[in-house]
């Protein structure tokens, strides 16, 4: 068996402030638009807490998060990108949901609490293992495609998130050789749960 090809350290370095950055200002962007529209704060303040992010040492929080949590997932950078470009744009960040994405969203988080129990040694399959497998690799390129099956769905930004996500991972790796951190991380999984329960709300 061949060693999983791992992306490189200091590229695995990089990531890590670069991915927190993005992560928080994203969260802040979403906050401040709730609030105001006053252009100095919604683009100020997220560019001050990514600066922040950025800095080196204990001094920055994605120091703290990184031992907390590992490096956020692609996955997870590029949705909070698009959902902060559409907040700063005035858009709407959560737009009606097909029965693709639906679906994509139950199957991560049933594959989350996998995971979960893959971690605390309870499948009889090391489940995490096989994310460094290019045969898992192909699946989950292929199921990445499903929201591209909508009706108009080539046309938006949104449904290439997914594709866009593995290809970024076959090139660099990142975070750390295996298609499930690529994909999925603790704060993406607690988010789906989020997600698919205003889901079932608003549908009833």
């Amino acid at each position: 068996m061949s060693a999983p090809a791992l992306p490189s350290l200091w590229l695995m370095q990089l990531w890590l402030p670069l991915g927190w950055a993005v992560v928080l200002a994203a969260v802040v962007v979403l906050v401040c638009t709730r609030f105001t529209q006053h252009r100095g704060v919604v683009w100020g303040l997220p560019l001050l807490i990514a600066l922040w992010t950025l800095l080196p040492g204990e001094v920055s929080p994605a120091y703290w998060l990184g031992l907390a949590f590992q490096a956020p997932s692609i996955l997870l950078v590029l949705l909070c990108a698009c959902a902060a470009w559409r907040a700063l744009q005035g858009g709407t960040v959560m737009a009606h949901p097909g029965k693709p994405v639906v679906t994509l969203a139950l199957v991560a988080v049933v594959l989350g609490w996998l995971l979960l129990l893959d971690t605390l040694a309870q499948l009889p399959v090391a489940l995490y293992a096989l994310g460094f497998n290019a045969p898992v690799l192909a699946v989950v390129a292929f199921v990445t495609l499903l929201p591209l099956l909508q009706a108009n769905a080539a046309k938006r930004v949104s449904a290439w998130l997914l594709p866009l996500a593995v290809l970024l991972y076959v090139m660099l790796r990142l975070p750390t050789g295996n298609v499930w951190d690529a994909m999925l991380d603790p704060w993406l999984w607690l988010g789906l749960h989020g997600y698919l329960l205003r889901v079932v709300l608003k549908r009833a």
